[in-house]
């Protein structure tokens, strides 16, 4: 009988299934290293990492509808629920030299989700998300200043959304805001041309950054106003930095104002502001001011006139844009609490409170300004605050285009992204998932409460 070969038991083999590209594709063993693996690195090949697969979010929309709120309990608890939902990695890859793992999360979330509070689309005019994702990064890590407004606007956002398993607290928000703010000022102050390109982004990233002031129990009444003076102030930032080297440096398509047609925009403004303004005497305090009330009013109408077109990305470009314009003799006005001025900020109010989700930053304005308004002017004005006094019972975006249009069979269809859970872009996808991991770890801390037994003294 043949002498039987001896058995050599095989070695274990765990197969992993989350290896590079490259090593799949030779079907060999990967060892995941990070960010690139032992082969590729001996190879000098690019090692790139797939991403597993997940489930559409087309059963969430439809289970928890168009208009539902992504940041409300139920819709979170229902994705919480789901099996097969999408996964985002939160842990950055690398940690860049000065930054620490906090900084890279929030970086990470600004060039995936925040980075669109800016946004406009897919517009010819103003297609800047490029500019937005790599340009404002690169010049962010050549200046703190920039970083640290970043950062913050990306920890406002996070809070915005009540996320909080990514260790990000409103600690964090207001040491990133007042470090931003603190080294913006020095960077004026020296008026480096080297920081010019940054100095335009961060000037224009901290008019949202300055959003908190009409957030909580710290919020003051007509803080609008100094908001307002930020963006004015955007304009003596571009005087001093008109230089060739901002426009090469690949930022300038950022403070893209679109032109307003005075003349058809006149034609939109209502006409009991028109002859708000129209009656006013020789002798009224406001006298003076007449004109440049008019002027207010040429530029309000043009949120008139692009209303009318229904939603878009332009309207809401003009919207968050329309203080660069006023006339600042009628923003000091509003200081003074002249009721004119007070009646034309209370109607620029309405126009903010359109939910829009890109602009995140921009919701609560009209909530907390417009009962300061409407206290201060008092009621003798009412025949002219009509709109604004309603507006602030409504909180549908279809109900207030029929308000300011006068319109009660407005119905038109949209070409602006309305409703959060309506889009399957790579920002929404990013935003839900790290709020379903949230809802996750929440419910393992609640289960873990519920095991705790409370023994009586």
């Amino acid at each position: 009988m043949a002498d039987r070969k001896p058995y050599h038991p095989k070695r274990p083999h765990r197969k992993t299934r989350t290896g590079c590209r490259a090593c799949k594709a030779r079907r060999v063993k990967c060892d995941e290293g990070r960010p690139a693996c032992r082969a590729c690195t001996a190879r000098q090949e690019s090692c790139v990492y797939a991403i597993r697969p997940t489930a559409a979010p087309s059963s969430a929309v439809s289970s928890l509808g168009a208009g539902s709120d992504p940041s409300s309990p139920g819709a979170v608890a229902l994705r919480a629920r789901r099996p097969h939902a999408a996964s985002v990695t939160q842990q950055p890859l690398f940690v860049a030299p000065g930054r620490d793992e906090i900084d890279m999360r929030l970086l990470w979330f600004y060039t995936t989700a925040t980075y669109a509070s800016f946004s406009t689309g897919g517009m010819r005019e103003r297609s800047v998300d490029v500019v937005l994702k790599v340009n404002v990064v690169q010049h962010a890590f050549a200046n703190p200043f920039l970083m640290n407004c970043v950062l913050g606007l990306s920890a406002m956002h996070m809070n915005q959304l009540g996320i909080r398993n990514m260790g990000v607290s409103r600690a964090h928000e207001i040491r990133y805001r007042a470090n931003a703010v603190e080294t913006y000022r020095k960077a004026v102050a020296a008026a480096d041309p080297v920081t010019y390109p940054a100095l335009l982004v961060c000037s224009l990233l901290l008019c949202a950054l300055s959003t908190h002031v009409f957030r909580g129990d710290d919020a003051q009444p007509f803080a609008i106003l100094d908001w307002m003076a930020l963006w004015k102030g955007i304009g003596t930032i571009i005087d001093i930095t008109r230089q060739p080297r901002v426009f090469r440096s690949g930022v300038a398509a950022l403070l893209f104002r679109p032109p307003i047609d005075l003349d058809a925009s006149a034609r939109c403004v209502p006409a009991y502001l028109l002859f708000m303004v129209a009656s006013i005497k020789p002798g009224d305090p406001d006298f003076d001011l007449v004109q440049r009330y008019y002027e207010a009013l040429q530029f309000l109408g043009s949120l008139y006139l692009e209303l009318r077109n229904g939603f878009s990305h332009m309207l809401v470009l003009r919207v968050v844009t329309l203080p660069t314009f006023l006339p600042k003799q009628v923003i000091d006005a509003a200081r003074e609490k002249r009721p004119r001025a007070l009646i034309i900020l209370a109607h620029y109010l309405v126009f903010l409170k359109f939910r829009v989700m890109s602009c995140w930053w921009m919701d609560g304005i009209s909530e907390h300004e417009l009962p300061n308004v409407a206290r201060c002017i008092g009621p003798d004005w009412a025949d002219v605050m009509r709109v604004p006094l309603a507006a602030m019972c409504i909180s549908s975006n279809r109900d207030l285009v029929r308000l300011l249009l006068d319109d009660p069979d407005w119905d038109q269809p949209t070409t602006l992204q309305l409703e959060p859970l309506t889009s399957t872009c790579e920002r929404e996808l990013a935003i839900r998932a790290v709020m379903q991991e949230d809802a996750i770890a929440r419910d393992a801390g609640e289960d873990k409460t519920k095991n705790v037994q409370v023994w009586p003294c």
